[in-house]
C-alpha cells in the first residue's frame, strides 16, 4: 500500500510539474508576442503618448478606425477595445495602458451601449486576455472580485498557471504555440487595434423609424473610469455607436458625450443590429472626427 501511494504521489506531482511548465510556457509566450490587445500595447506600441485611446466593446473596436480619424485631424489613437468585453473590463485595460508609462489627452469609452447601466458586473467572456499579466496587482485585484468558477480559477493561477491555461485552452495554450512561431501576428485588429466587418449584400433598406431607448449611466464602473482619468488628467468620452432603428437619450448630464446612435438612415451600413459594417465604420469615423475635433481645442 505505501508503495502504491509513492507510486501514485510520484506520478501526481509529475503531471503537476510538467503541465506547469507547459503553462508557464504559454503565457511566457503570450506575453512576448502581440496576438491578444494586452500584451499587442506591450510589445507592439512603442509609442508612450497619445491624444487618444479607445476602449470598449466590440462596438468600438468595429466602429471607429483611427487611422481615418488621424488621417483628418492629425492626432495620434490607438483602438484599445476588445470584443465581448464589459465596462469593468475597459477599467482594467485602461490600467493596464497607465501601468506601461503610457499617456493620453482624451479616454473614449465605447462599451456595449446596454452596458452603461448594467448593475451588477460579471466576467466578461475575453477577460481571459489579461491572464498572462495575472502577477500584476491589478490583474489578480480584478480576477479576484468574481466569485465564479471562471473568475475563481483565473485568480489563482497566479500560484498555479495550469488552472487558467487549461480551463481556457483553446484560447490560450493553442495561440501561445502561434505566437512562439509568430509572435507579431494579431488576433482580428490591425497595428492600430482596429477591425471591420465586411459589407453584406442586398442589405438596402432605408431606415425611417427609431425607437427610443433611454440610458442612464448607472453602471458603477463608468465613475471608476472617470475617476482612474480625472486621476491622470485624462478627458472622459462617453461614445454611444450607431445602432440600427434606435435612438439613444441620455438621462445624464455628468459625462461628455457623442452619440451617434441614429447617424444612418439606411440599413446598408450595418453588419447586424448593433456592429457597423466597413461601409458604415468609414462613415462613423468621419463623424466621430468633425465632433471630436471641437473638443481637441
Amino acid at each position: 500500500m505505501s508503495l502504491f501511494l509513492k507510486k501514485t504521489g510520484f506520478i501526481l506531482l509529475t503531471f503537476i510539474g510538467i503541465s506547469s511548465a507547459f503553462s508557464f510556457l504559454s503565457l511566457w509566450s503570450l506575453r512576448q508576442s502581440s496576438f491578444y490587445k494586452p500584451s499587442f500595447l506591450v510589445n507592439s506600441i512603442e509609442e508612450k503618448s497619445f491624444h487618444y485611446v479607445i476602449i470598449g466593446a466590440s462596438t468600438g473596436l468595429t466602429t471607429l478606425n483611427t487611422k481615418i480619424i488621424d488621417s483628418i485631424l492629425k492626432t495620434t489613437g490607438l483602438n484599445l477595445a476588445m470584443d465581448d468585453t464589459a465596462l469593468s473590463s475597459q477599467y482594467l485595460m485602461l490600467q493596464h495602458f497607465l501601468a506601461q508609462g503610457k499617456t493620453t489627452k482624451f479616454c473614449i469609452l465605447a462599451p456595449s451601449i446596454k452596458d452603461y447601466d448594467v448593475k451588477e458586473n460579471t466576467l466578461s467572456g475575453n477577460d481571459y486576455r489579461f491572464l498572462p499579466y495575472v502577477n500584476t496587482i491589478y490583474v489578480s485585484d480584478y480576477y479576484k472580485q468574481f466569485s465564479c468558477q471562471p473568475g475563481r480559477l483565473l485568480n489563482n493561477s497566479k500560484w498555479l498557471p495550469t488552472l487558467g491555461v487549461s480551463y481556457y485552452n483553446t484560447e490560450i495554450f493553442y495561440p501561445s504555440l502561434l505566437a512562439i512561431l509568430k509572435p507579431a501576428s494579431r488576433n482580428r485588429f490591425d497595428d492600430k487595434g482596429n477591425y471591420g466587418y465586411p459589407i453584406k449584400i442586398n442589405d438596402d433598406k432605408p431606415i425611417t423609424e427609431f425607437k427610443t431607448l433611454s440610458i442612464a449611466l448607472k453602471n458603477d464602473y463608468i465613475k471608476k473610469i472617470r475617476d482612474l482619468c480625472e486621476l491622470n488628467n485624462i478627458k472622459l468620452i462617453c461614445y454611444f455607436s450607431p445602432i440600427n432603428r434606435k435612438k439613444i437619450k441620455i438621462d445624464s448630464k455628468d459625462y461628455t458625450i457623442i452619440n451617434h446612435s441614429n447617424i444612418f438612415k439606411n440599413e446598408s451600413y450595418f453588419y447586424d443590429d448593433i456592429h457597423v459594417n466597413y461601409k458604415g465604420r468609414k462613415i462613423s469615423s468621419e463623424y466621430f472626427a468633425n465632433d471630436f475635433k471641437a473638443l481637441l481645442k
